[in-house]
């Protein structure tokens, strides 16, 4: 007996049989296409994308420079100070509290007169960060008052879009390349 046409159809049509060569040639074209496509966007990705500016992060580079060295001589300060194993009890730990708050309220006071005026919202935003180590600055004076009455008391932050404020400084500092201007580890 002679194969008809309808037989070797069948016979292509049965599980686990080769595809058809139309439909692997289907196959192969979007394979290819999908590792060039694949291909195109890394090239894009890596060479010709530029993200420009990341949120925070601003453009004029005087402020972030200017606000460095200044965070730089208060963390300074700060890193002098007795650290918490140092010091005899919660009284005198709360006086080196006091001088690591007085170092960072000379810190501030000096940023905000470094802050650009007249450029809309980058001085809101600077001001608004300037305005957030002030807030955090507070959380510290309340920390020193009640470490004063009570040893066991634990320093708590106010939030800021339901986060530690420390993480809204941090992330603008970091942001801008002013290491200097995350909140010292000192407390917390």
């Amino acid at each position: 007996m002679g194969s008809t046409a309808s037989d070797e159809q069948t016979s292509n049509d049965t599980p686990g049989s080769a595809p058809a060569p139309g439909r692997r040639r289907w196959l192969l074209i979007a394979g290819m296409l999908f590792a060039v496509a694949t291909f195109g966007v890394w090239i894009y990705a890596l060479f010709i994308y530029d993200p420009g500016l990341m949120i925070d992060e601003l453009s004029d580079r005087r402020f972030p420079k200017a606000a460095e060295q200044i965070c730089h001589r208060a963390r300074v300060k700060i890193e002098k100070l007795p650290t918490a194993d140092q010091t005899e009890d919660n009284r005198d730990r709360a006086a080196v509290v006091d001088q690591a708050n007085d170092a960072l309220r000379q810190m501030t006071d000096e940023l905000q007169t470094a802050v650009p005026q007249d450029q809309g919202r980058i001085t809101t935003g600077i001001q608004q960060w300037v305005e957030d180590w002030n807030t955090y600055i507070g959380d510290r004076d309340d920390y020193a008052d009640q470490l004063r009455d009570d040893p066991d008391t634990r320093f708590t932050e106010s939030l800021k879009s339901n986060r530690q404020i420390s993480r809204a400084i941090d992330a603008f500092a970091m942001v801008n390349r002013m290491d200097s201007c995350a909140v010292p580890g000192d407390v917390g």
